[in-house]
């Protein structure tokens, strides 16, 4: 099971991540999802971050949404370039949202963002 998981390397954390993410690189937007992206100086592979607010649903809602997210980018992540932080803003529509079209719009997100050949 632990194979299947978003390892904590992997995962943006700190509000100065999420900041320089939002003020230094670009973002697309979605019907599902916003996608921030930065290329920082780094070499280390891909790390993601996700944001969903209260209003976004319940508890339970919320959660779900980020796993799908988290596994979306596990996949994915050996396509994406080394050094590259993403962070994810999901809308209230991802949480009636299937798992293969959270999917389709990540790619499309990413790959319009120039990191992901679609």
């Amino acid at each position: 099971m632990a194979a299947l998981t978003l390892p904590k390397p992997a995962r943006l954390a700190r509000r100065a991540e999420f900041t320089a993410v939002r003020s230094h690189g670009k973002s697309q937007h979605g019907n599902f999802m916003v996608l921030g992206t930065w290329q920082s100086s780094t070499s280390e592979p891909a790390r993601l971050g996700v944001i969903t607010a209260r209003r976004t649903g319940t508890a339970v809602e919320r959660n779900r949404a980020r796993r799908r997210i988290r596994e979306i980018f596990r996949v994915h992540r050996s396509l994406l370039p080394g050094g590259l932080w993403m962070v994810v803003v999901l809308r209230r529509a991802a949480v009636g949202a299937t798992f293969a079209a959270l999917t389709e719009e990540w790619r499309a997100l990413t790959a319009r963002a120039g990191y992901l050949k679609a």
